[in-house]
């Protein structure tokens, strides 16, 4: 799945504008700039005051996150970005790690690979 362009990542929970000001519809076909928008758009805040775009977000973690999906099976690059990201130093077979509040990292020998699942 794509993170879509103008899909809030800050996972704020609070209504969409009925008529986002970085939209020309929004400011008459007149409206010059065009190009801008906002910031929630671009990407999210990771850890202290950083932040990533949605571009070098890992596109599964953000689908488990946002409640999109509830379950993604894990290739060894969404495995290399957890390890790389996250405060996950190894990911071990037989016990599950919390990648975040609510979600887990798990091994599943029918898969043969790792799962990302929510909890909640």
């Amino acid at each position: 799945m794509l993170v879509l362009e103008f899909e809030d990542l800050q996972q704020q929970k609070r209504r969409k504008a009925k008529s986002p000001w970085h939209r020309k519809e929004a400011r008459g076909g007149e409206a010059m700039n065009q190009h801008q928008v906002a910031k929630r758009y671009q990407g999210r805040y990771t850890g202290d005051k950083e932040f990533t775009y949605s571009g070098e977000l890992n596109k599964k973690i953000e689908s488990v996150r946002s409640r999109n999906s509830s379950m993604k099976v894990l290739s060894d690059v969404d495995i290399k970005h957890i390890l790389k990201n996250y405060k996950i130093k190894e990911l071990p077979k037989d016990k599950p790690k919390t990648l975040f509040s609510g979600v887990i990292v798990y091994w599943d020998p029918i898969k043969d690979s790792y799962i990302l699942r929510r909890t909640k």
